[in-house]
């Protein structure tokens, strides 16, 4: 028997029929108006006005006229975009990139903005401490903007004197260490922020989503699907942190916090968020949930050690 869910702005003249313990882990959401239901594999939906669908599978949100739809086919897994698959785990997608730490040592590894795109166009700006530096030069260049800062931490906000920066633009993040008047290292990295017309539909469904009052163990899955649709490491991972900072014990959001980080290629967050999700669900009775972030967890130390391993282990000597 396949599970029909038909739906209507009207949530009294909505009808579900589900059998039941059909629903355990849910696909994706489906938003009418101001009411909302997830939905899980092999249903088939009847929508009679426009309607909202999230996608938890593929990383992806719809805007759907009326009419009948299978749940197999809107949020197909196979359809995630290759940008959003290549992390430390998978490498898929990923041409001529740096293994983890490789070309990195003793560098300000710049760590955020996370990932390659933007919607904020006041981004902050941190990276990773070198022994011995005092100081650090942070230089931004972009289209119409082009300033550089001197400062003595590893975390800088966008300074409130500088223009903001220009959606649908390419900007170059430049973090090089100091000792005293001497150059020690540096570290590039090159975002885009995306133009206004992908961003406002994002946060067009982000405002839709917050004003349901969802429980918030059910929302971060939204929100995480709706930032992805776009390769929004930065946006899910600031916001999955805030929930950790929040006092969530969901296993889950911590799985999916290391997913993340393993796609910003930040090996140590990612061991730390994968650990605390296989410590939590195994206190919590989550089999299904343990064995997934136990299972990620190992490749990603497989993945870790088997760099290191290849790293050389004698200095040739001077000549």
């Amino acid at each position: 028997m396949i599970p029909l869910l038909s739906w209507d702005s009207g949530w009294s003249q909505s009808q579900i029929r589900v059998t039941r313990g059909s629903c355990i882990k849910p696909i994706g959401r489906i938003v009418s108006s101001q009411k909302s239901r997830q939905f899980c594999k092999g249903e088939q939906i009847n929508i009679i006005n426009e309607t909202l669908v999230i996608c938890y599978s593929n990383q992806n949100f719809l805007r759907l006229q009326p009419g009948n739809y299978r749940t197999n086919s809107l949020c197909d897994p196979r359809q995630v975009k290759t940008a959003q698959r290549c992390t430390l785990l998978t490498k898929e997608g990923c041409p001529n990139r740096k293994g983890p730490g490789e070309g990195t040592e003793n560098a300000p590894k710049i760590i955020q903005p996370y990932g390659k795109m933007l919607v904020d166009n006041r981004p902050s700006i941190s990276w990773s401490a070198v022994p011995g530096a005092n100081s650090y030069i942070v230089r931004l260049k972009s289209y119409h903007v082009n300033w550089i800062k001197l400062v003595n931490d590893t975390t800088l906000l966008y300074p409130l004197e500088e223009e903001e920066l220009h959606y649908g633009n390419a900007i170059k993040f430049i973090v090089i260490a100091k000792k005293d008047n001497s150059y020690i290292s540096e570290d590039t990295l090159l975002v885009h922020l995306l133009p206004e017309r992908k961003i406002e539909p994002i946060k067009q469904v982000v405002q839709q989503l917050k004003s349901l009052d969802l429980p918030p163990d059910e929302v971060f899955v939204d929100l995480d699907a709706v930032y992805m649709s776009e390769g929004l490491l930065n946006e899910t991972i600031e916001f999955l942190k805030a929930q950790v900072a929040a006092g969530s014990q969901n296993p889950t959001l911590y799985r999916i916090l290391g997913d993340r980080y393993a796609q910003a290629w930040l090996p140590q967050q990612s061991v730390s968020a994968y650990t605390k999700a296989v410590e939590l669900a195994a206190v919590q009775g989550k089999t299904d949930e343990e064995a997934i972030a136990k299972e990620r967890l190992e490749l990603l130390n497989s993945v870790l050690n088997n760099f290191h391993n290849q790293l050389p282990t004698r200095i040739k000597p001077d000549q």
